[in-house]
């Protein structure tokens, strides 16, 4: 989830973000002659001498080239960000009593997980950039280096970590939530967003991973989990009124930007009804799951030949 932004009406409704966000030779045979008998040894002249064959060298041995190997390309290595962790606890769901029962940084590591094992099944190497709940700059440095320590310092450590690790393909995985300004009930506030930079060196792989990211999710949702949701679409991520630090390109803010394709995938909001149940229902998180590891595998497949490498 992003850092909200005032919204007052359903049909303005901003997508909560909180990230602003590899040879033997043959012998030669010679004749021996006879030892010398008495009589030889008390000629006057000596006998002719016995002609040597001739030596034929054995042809030397043609060298053998050793057979070319051809390195196995190594799978593409698959950063899967779970948004949020430890004291940020991103989203919240409340139930009837208006008390919070669960939120998004848990689902989002649960589904990450879910990712994670479906991707490593398939023959791709994953990296998470959690694997549990805690932030990336738990220790609070000031690792962009602007002399301030907050949210932008973690998603810092986090391109650092996909960046220094040398992944191809970078999936950060959130959860939206909407609130009206009055507190009144938002339930059937709900659908499902894709946002990606236009502004990088690899915009149009930006682009069309985030295609494949919501054309699988927005196909489960209807086909697999029988929820019509809402389709808010791909988005450029400064549709939310600038880059999200994880995707983005350099800033005062995030001094070292991502170097690789990627995309902030928000799949549902935990505050409506019926996306809020599918958030804790380990099927369909499963489901999801699937959908996302759909996705990778149509972006890889649909890459130019020189720069494809399929598990």
């Amino acid at each position: 989830m992003r850092t909200p932004i005032p919204v007052l009406t359903v049909n303005s409704i901003v997508t909560i973000v909180c990230a602003m966000l590899l040879g033997a030779c043959t012998p030669i045979s010679r004749a021996i002659p006879p030892e010398p008998t008495e009589t030889q040894l008390t000629a006057t002249a000596p006998p002719s001498p016995t002609a040597l064959p001739s030596a034929t060298a054995s042809p030397s041995p043609s060298p053998t080239s050793a057979p070319t190997v051809t390195p196995t390309p190594m799978a593409p290595l698959i950063a899967v960000d779970a948004g949020h962790g430890g004291r940020d606890l991103g989203a919240r769901h409340c139930d009837a009593q208006g008390q919070m029962d669960y939120h998004e940084s848990t689902v989002t590591l649960e589904l990450a997980r879910l990712v994670r094992d479906v991707l490593v099944q398939r023959g791709f190497r994953v990296l998470m950039v959690r694997d549990g709940d805690y932030l990336l700059n738990d220790f609070e440095e000031d690792t962009n280096g602007d002399g301030v320590v907050d949210t932008a310092d973690d998603l810092q450590a986090r391109i650092d970590l996909v960046n220094a690790e040398g992944a191809d393909l970078l999936l950060s995985i959130h959860l939206n939530a909407f609130f009206f300004a009055s507190g009144a009930d938002a339930s059937d506030v709900g659908g499902i967003i894709t946002y990606y930079c236009a502004e990088r060196s690899f915009s149009d792989d930006n682009h069309r991973f985030a295609q494949c990211v919501h054309e699988a999710l927005l196909t489960t949702f209807r086909e697999e989990l029988g929820h019509a949701i809402d389709d808010r679409g791909v988005e450029v991520d400064t549709a939310l009124g600038g880059h999200l630090y994880l995707l983005g390109p350099e800033t005062e803010r995030i001094t070292r930007a991502s170097a690789m394709p990627g995309v902030l995938s928000e799949p549902l909001f935990l505050t409506h009804r019926r996306e809020g149940e599918l958030a804790r229902d380990p099927v369909a998180l499963q489901t999801l799951a699937t959908a996302y590891a759909d996705a990778v595998e149509a972006y890889f497949a649909g890459a130019p030949e020189d720069t494809r490498s399929m598990p």
